[in-house]
């Protein structure tokens, strides 16, 4: 069933009204991966994070409105220093000319301060989880017990084998 934007934005602000800011918030990130240029997405999704004081992920949405404030802007780079994954992070696709003077000047800046930085980092190889362990080395409690009634078995085994050998 396809539902049209205009009723994702309704349902967003009945959440908003009734407080349900992380709902609202999963309904326009859905939003803006489905329309990737739609700026008014951006500063409605940016303006949920900073009623819930996220400055960071205000600043990731906001970057490229005129709402962001700097604030959002330090929260945003402090917790992403590469600039790349900055880059990456905004999930800008539309046209750079649809932007304000400033948010321009912005992304120009942050697509300069990553080419500068060099290649992105490439991550190759495969994933190994990691190897689970149970509270380093010490055995499991049923581990335990289940060796002491075999070891109380094999006893009571070895019982029985020399009272029938020495009889």
């Amino acid at each position: 069933m396809w539902v049209a934007k205009a009723d994702v934005l309704d349902r967003v602000k009945r959440d908003l009204a009734a407080g349900h800011t992380h709902l609202a918030a999963q309904r326009l990130r859905t939003l803006v991966a489905s329309y990737p240029d739609d700026l008014e997405l951006f500063r409605l999704l940016a303006s949920v994070y900073r009623q819930t004081g996220n400055l960071t992920e205000a600043g990731r949405w906001g970057f490229l409105t005129d709402e962001v404030r700097p604030d959002e802007l330090t929260a945003f780079h402090r917790v992403h220093a590469d600039p790349w994954a900055r880059v990456r992070l905004l999930r800008w696709t539309g046209d750079p000319d649809a932007l304000s003077a400033p948010a321009r000047s912005r992304l120009d800046a942050l697509v300069a301060e990553a080419e500068q930085s060099g290649p992105p980092e490439i991550w190759v190889g495969s994933y190994r989880a990691p190897a689970k362990t149970r509270g380093a080395g010490i055995p499991c409690f049923y581990t335990v017990v289940a060796m002491v009634i075999v070891g109380a078995l094999a006893a009571v085994g070895l019982l029985r084998i020399l009272k029938w050998v020495l009889a």
